[in-house]
């Protein structure tokens, strides 16, 4: 056989071996040091359409491009809101890629239409950080998308013509992958420096 033939067998077997050590390496689930990584069990989102903070629809749609992470709650929360958008915040400031960040959505979609106007949360999201969302809808609509989500909520202690009521909600953080799927779970404590470790895996390895 040639020198040249020899040479370009080789390139061919050298360019192989990457192509196969590359694809095993992404076709390995991603592994979370914080949350559950659900993989190829990922599944759609349902129709729905909330409101958000500039009293624009937010919609599936609107979450496709690019990965999302949502937190439930309601501004009047004393204690896990406040505490788990720091976390959020902190989570974000600590991913010195901007190339992940900028991937990267959050979203607090409020459970408690009737105090948390659109105006409530814009001032609520932003003292955490200005690229935040918030967004919300009348329980009949947004209650679909919690449940389908494994996001419970109620409103407890209520009476009538009264606005000092507690909601009760989970403290998950859900991530939606970009093609709009329930793709993972961030439980609670939330560990700001795992997730943002883990948030920098998940875009490095499937990026938009």
């Amino acid at each position: 056989m040639k020198r040249s033939s020899i040479i370009i067998v080789a390139l061919i077997a050298l360019i192989g071996g990457f192509g196969l050590s590359w694809y095993a390496h992404n076709s390995k689930p991603v592994e979370l040091e914080s949350g559950l990584w659900f993989g190829e069990q990922a599944r759609a989102l349902p129709e729905f359409q909330l409101l958000d903070h500039n009293r624009q629809p937010l919609t599936r749609d609107s979450l496709r491009g690019q990965w999302s992470l949502l937190f439930f709650g309601f501004t009047h929360c004393p204690d896990i809101c406040p505490i788990s958008l720091q976390a959020l915040a902190d989570m974000y400031k600590a991913i010195d890629d901007a190339d992940v960040s900028d991937a990267i959505q959050i979203y607090f979609v409020s459970v408690d239409p009737g105090r948390d106007t659109p105006e409530v949360l814009a001032d609520y999201v932003h003292y955490f950080n200005p690229s935040f969302s918030g967004a919300t809808a009348p329980l009949e609509t947004l209650t679909p998308l919690t449940r389908s989500l494994g996001i419970a909520h109620a409103i407890r202690n209520r009476t009538e013509n009264s606005s000092d009521y507690d909601v009760e909600h989970s403290a998950a953080i859900v991530l939606i992958n970009p093609q709009a799927e329930y793709a993972g779970l961030f439980g609670a404590p939330h560990d700001p420096l795992a997730m943002a470790r883990d948030m920098t895996r998940i875009v490095e390895r499937h990026p938009l």
